[in-house]
């Protein structure tokens, strides 16, 4: 076995060897980058020495015996593992390779880090969560590091961390890394993009005197730099007061006050900055993605102690514009339609496929198979690139002024990008859309037609669609093959958007207009628009209302009969029948639908079998619908002093809204049923891939795309790695409304207001939640959602990061341990917010701005 590896011998893809930090420092090295040398003790080494002292199963069943969360449970167990670690035996056989790699290396003052098997890796960095000795001196001194440091795999914070991130015990290990320890003037942290805002073509740093441990910790806010990526312009500059630095003493480090003269003055000169800048860049290339960079100035040089992937970087939009395609806008479709959630693989292919139909009504024609070139995808999330519509005018204008309907925040969003970056506006660009002149015409005539003759209009539209789809559902059912099945999702689809979304617009259209100009009538009578209000309310004619209603009356004839809700009772089967396509998520094909798991179904009607009468949702809408007949009644005959005339036009058009208003519902209602049927005849397929081998399960064909049925036999693995990916992108918590090309993500719109407490924005997204100060995290409880102040973190908090909703500390900077810990959780974060633990109370209602940097008291 080999027990000891020096840096020179490894590279990135030696992690099972080396851990994750040990193979990128051995990567670093191997590319020349200026670096201390050193050698990693394996993790040959240290399962060698949990084997010879018979560890491991005791401390797994310590590790799944407590709760992630369970504080006070998760400090035992790790006491528990210490000890073990401290009352083993040290291989005699290890002993002696680490002795004779230090001797080989000088016995100088080494740095003796961990470096876990699942550590550094592009989807989780887990920053802080093993032990760090600085300083250590001698053959002894280093072999208890050492076993320190193997103890730290099973700290409490260490524990909680991987058992959130779905790491089993028995799937990691641990290496050690021993780096000479180079007389530090400055140390800090560079990243390759800027982590808050996600920009690619930033750079940020972090720097403070002495050795980076204070910085780590959060005991002193650093230095902090912006700069261009490209050329190492500075954009932003802070110089913090540094008061305390980490320094080296005989053994071990100690905190000391920073000299008078340099605690105003910057760690890092213009031609530091500049150097540190390009030695980014060349790391950056090196791994093809964004890193988080620990670097060291000792006697005027730079040096590079350690390299990471920054993993709380929100993804890129696929495919990427090319260079030449200018700065790009993209806007989430998840936010716009109520998901934080990812979508299945095959909800993307099947959403790529409807866009593709939709694309042909504007005149944008699009190869079968291929994705619109508005069509993005980041992170499992569909984002859409409006960068041709802002850039021109008459289209700008109608989405800025129209997608507040359905999320106030992005046209914020968008505005404050328009007026910010010109080049979205100049020059202006021609007219995005090309529809056929048939197709308008079309339209045309049918608004004419359902404005003049809505109930016909209306009547005629439902009748055609259900024959439609009712035809698309048989011939579905009636599918064989996996050749027919995946031509059946391949033709059908794209046909969502011309069949079924442009038939009902000209209607909806209508009825918007009508209420449009009776809003702008009331508006000139009246100064607002509050008598349309209650005309706007149950309306008829809306087939969620009418699911809605429908399940009320199944509870009440489960209630009659005196039986417990089953997917068996006939009028359950028969609400089914009607509603079954429909499904939390419906809109992913991938997500399994009422019809086949009925669960959600059965568990609302328990809860509305403990409702009594006074809930009954038929009487609040007979009532509402009661109201809104009074209010057009009201409306017409109060405004019979503008003119008679006047007033018959009114009521006109708010019949014609009661009329076709509540079709809003019933282009998604059908469109969802077509993605059933989909879904139906994919199942189809994956029975078909099971029966050939190819699959484990039919319901793993929706964890791939329809191209991969081609490319390979064997489809298991890909499914598994794409369903692995799929669960652990649902754990994100923080979503961008809007992405730019540059990586520039917006969580909330920017916005500066009166009263804000200021600080470095640490960790991106908006959060409104109550204060809990806390100022020790032993025996702390934190309510789930509590906003957490406290003066600073270190890795003992761990835990309690995972109950907060937004974390607010004192001190610290962009790299310290609250901070990264912060991104990795998705919780909003402002860290060196002056005096917080004094100027918010426990209790207190306050907004977390982790974007601007601001915390907002309510």
């Amino acid at each position: 076995m080999r027990f000891v590896s020096w840096l020179t011998e490894l590279g990135k893809d030696d992690g099972a060897l080396a851990g994750g930090k040990g193979a990128n420092l051995g990567e670093l090295l191997r590319a020349r980058l200026p670096m201390p040398p050193g050698f990693v003790v394996t993790t040959a080494a240290y399962r060698h020495f949990v084997a010879v002292n018979s560890l491991q199963t005791e401390i797994e069943r310590l590790a799944q015996a407590v709760a992630p969360e369970d504080m006070t449970a998760l400090t035992g167990a790790a006491n528990a593992m210490g000890a073990l670690f401290a009352q083993a035996i040290m291989p005699p056989e290890v002993a002696t390779a680490i002795r004779e790699a230090y001797s080989t290396l000088q016995e100088p003052p080494v740095a003796v880090r961990s470096s876990a098997t699942a550590e550094d890796l592009p989807g989780a960095s887990f920053a802080g969560q093993m032990d760090t000795y600085l300083n250590i001196r001698g053959e002894k001194a280093l072999l208890s590091a050492v076993r320190r440091c193997w103890a730290s795999l099973w700290t409490a914070r260490a524990i909680s961390y991987r058992a959130k991130q779905g790491i089993a015990p028995h799937a990691v290990s641990l290496a050690v890394v021993v780096q000479e320890l180079l007389p530090a003037d400055g140390a800090g942290v560079l990243f390759t993009a800027n982590p808050v805002n996600g920009r690619r073509d930033q750079m940020v740093i972090d720097g403070s005197w002495g050795l980076g441990e204070a910085l780590v910790s959060g005991q002193v806010t650093p230095d902090h730099w912006v700069v261009n990526a490209r050329n190492g312009a500075v954009l932003e500059a802070h110089v913090a007061r540094k008061d305390v630095m980490t320094t080296r003493q005989e053994t071990g480090t100690v905190i000391f006050p920073v000299p008078a003269a340099l605690q105003a003055k910057p760690v890092l000169d213009e031609a530091h900055i500049a150097a540190l800048t390009e030695l980014g860049r060349r790391v950056a290339a090196l791994y093809g993605a964004p890193q988080d960079i620990e670097w060291v100035l000792a006697q005027g040089r730079l040096y590079l102690v350690q390299a990471r992937p920054i993993t709380s970087l929100f993804p890129l939009p696929l495919p990427e514009p090319s260079p030449a395609a200018g700065a790009r806008v993209y806007v989430c479709v998840n936010i716009l339609q109520g998901l934080v959630e990812p979508f299945t693989p095959m909800g993307i292919v099947a959403a790529r496929a409807v866009g593709r139909g939709i694309a042909g009504l504007v005149g944008v024609r699009v190869r079968r198979g291929e994705a619109p070139p508005a069509f993005k995808v980041a992170a499992g999330r569909i984002y859409l690139d409006l960068t041709p519509v802002l850039r021109n005018r008459a289209t700008r204008a109608a989405i800025l002024g129209g997608s507040g309907a359905i999320d106030r925040q992005v046209p914020a969003i968008l505005r404050f990008l328009v007026v910010r970056d010109r080049i979205l506006t100049a020059p202006p660009g021609r007219f995005p859309f090309r529809p056929p002149l048939g197709f308008l015409l079309r339209k045309l005539g049918q608004l004419f037609y359902a404005t003049l003759f809505p109930d016909a209009a209306r009547a005629r539209l439902l009748a055609q669609t259900e024959e439609r789809v009712r035809a698309l559902e048989d011939r579905a059912d009636a599918l064989r093959g996996l050749a027919e099945r995946q031509r059946f999702v391949e033709d059908t689809l794209p046909t969502i958007g011309p069949e079924i979304l442009s038939h009902f617009l000209p209607l909806v259209g209508s009825a918007m207009l009508a209420a449009l100009l009776v809003r702008a009538r009331l508006q000139a009578w009246l100064g607002d628009d509050a008598a349309l209000r209650p005309v706007l309310r149950a309306l008829p004619h809306n087939p969620t209302t009418e699911m809605d209603l429908a399940l009320w009356a199944v509870s009440r004839r489960l209630k009659e009969e005196g039986v417990a809700p089953s997917a068996g009772h006939p009028a359950v089967q028969a609400f089914l029948e009607r509603y079954g396509h429909r499904a939390a998520r419906e809109i992913d094909l991938g997500v399994p639908r009422w019809r086949d798991d009925a669960t959600p179904i059965l568990d609302i009607l328990r809860t509305y079998l403990s409702h009594g009468p006074e809930a009954d949702p038929e009487q609040h809408f007979r009532r509402g619908v009661e109201l809104a007949d009074e209010a057009a009644k009201l409306i017409g005959r109060e405004r019979r002093e503008k003119g008679r005339l006047r007033a018959a036009w009114v009521r006109c058009l708010l019949r014609r809204v009661r009329a076709l208003a509540g079709l809003r519902e019933y282009p998604k209602f059908y469109a969802v049923r077509i993605l059933a049927a989909a879904r139906r005849v994919l199942a189809g397929a994956g029975a078909d891939l099971v029966a050939a081998g190819r699959l484990d399960r039919a319901e793993d064909i929706f964890f791939l795309d329809l191209r991969d049925l081609q490319k390979s036999h064997d489809l298991r693995a890909l499914a598994a790695t794409n369903r692995e990916n799929y669960e652990r992108e649902r754990l994100r918590r923080a979503i961008p409304r809007v992405l730019t090309s540059t990586g520039e993500a917006f969580y909330t719109a920017p916005a500066t207001t009166p009263g804000a407490l200021i600080g470095t924005a640490a960790s991106p997204d908006v959060y409104e939640g109550l204060v809990r100060v806390i100022f020790d995290p032993r025996g702390a409880q934190l309510e789930p959602g509590d906003v957490l102040v406290a003066p600073g973190t270190d890795p003992a908090w761990t835990p309690l990061f995972l109950s907060a909703g937004a974390l607010v500390m004192e001190i610290g900077g962009m790299m310290s341990h609250g901070s990264v810990v912060a991104r990795e959780y998705g919780i909003p974060a402002v860290v060196g917010v002056a005096g917080a633990t004094q100027q918010l109370q426990t209790g207190q209602r306050v907004r977390v701005d982790g974007e601007n940097g601001l915390v907002v008291p309510l």
